[in-house]
């Protein structure tokens, strides 16, 4: 049996909005390689879902009106999570408002497809 020095923290599903500052539009697009390319060091559970928030809905011929993130996470505590998001190129280039972000518990009865 593990002794809690050596053990690892359960971990949890965090859901996640983080705002855009409303300047970042036209310097989204140039960093976006760089947020990925950060993402592939993360532990490999750690992602479970991830996408843009939007203005409006997408209108067909048009670009998205991108206004921010939303994403689910699986890890240890709040802080772990925020410690990352503020390690992210989408902090670090003034994309994402991470000041105004919300991380919240998030519990769904059965992980993995419904």
């Amino acid at each position: 049996m593990a002794t809690p020095s050596t053990s690892q923290p359960e971990k949890s599903e965090w859901l996640i909005h983080v705002p855009d500052f409303p300047d970042a539009k036209d310097r989204r697009t140039a960093v976006f390689p760089q947020h990925i390319a950060r993402m592939k060091s993360d532990p490999k559970d750690f992602w479970v879902f991830g996408g843009a928030t939007l203005k409006d809905c997408v209108t067909p011929g048009q670009p998205p009106h991108i206004t921010g993130s939303a994403m689910l996470v699986y890890a240890p505590s709040r802080d772990y999570v925020l410690a990352r998001l503020k390690d992210d190129p989408l902090v670090e280039e003034r994309i994402w408002d991470i000041e105004n972000a919300t991380i919240h518990p998030f519990f769904r009865p059965k992980r993995g497809p419904v």
